[in-house]
């Protein structure tokens, strides 16, 4: 084979067109540096987007101890429930707890800034029966206040509790604080 012919051809540069080139090269870098900064000013802003490009006090991994009381009576109805919650940069929430993986699933959900120190955050798991079956599922609203030092915090909000054609069966009232998993 003849490597020859797939050697490209490089002309010879005609006198005086260096500067052009240098000039048109210049240019095209601070155009292409401006449409940079133009699209990560888009992306600042308060949506999820804009988080990937600042990492959030919230985002991490929580050690969580969550309570649920009857709203009406104050009844204990969860007292003491150890969980892991995970905030994530996308604005996407997990959370797991010491229940039997066989009685729920890991909860699924969002979260979001409300102000400096203060966020909202949801999520939803299904609940089974001792054999197995779905009876239902149970979604959890939360106002979260994280703390000065951005090392613990508090939150409550509903947890309502749905059987499985989605009607509501009750909702009870939720607490939980939490400290950063270290």
């Amino acid at each position: 084979m003849n490597f020859k012919r797939f050697q490209p051809r490089i002309a010879a540069p005609h006198p005086g067109s260096g500067s052009k080139r240098l000039l048109a090269t210049i240019t095209l870098c601070v155009l292409a540096l401006g449409q940079l900064g133009t699209a990560a000013q888009a992306n600042s802003g308060s949506g999820a987007a804009g988080r990937l490009w600042h990492k959030d006090p919230i985002v991490g991994t929580w050690d969580v101890l969550v309570n649920i009381t009857n709203c009406d009576t104050g009844d204990t109805i969860v007292p003491g429930a150890v969980a892991l919650a995970l905030f994530n940069v996308d604005g996407t929430r997990h959370e797991t707890n010491a229940t039997s993986p066989a009685l729920r699933t890991p909860g699924y959900g969002n979260w979001h800034r409300v102000r400096k120190n203060e966020y909202k955050f949801a999520f939803k798991f299904f609940r089974f029966d001792g054999t197995g079956a779905n009876i239902g599922s149970t979604s959890v609203r939360h106002n979260l206040f994280l703390s000065a030092d951005r090392q613990s915090y508090y939150s409550e909000g509903p947890a309502e509790f749905f059987d499985t054609a989605g009607n509501l069966l009750f909702v009870g009232c939720a607490n939980a604080t939490a400290t950063r998993y270290k």
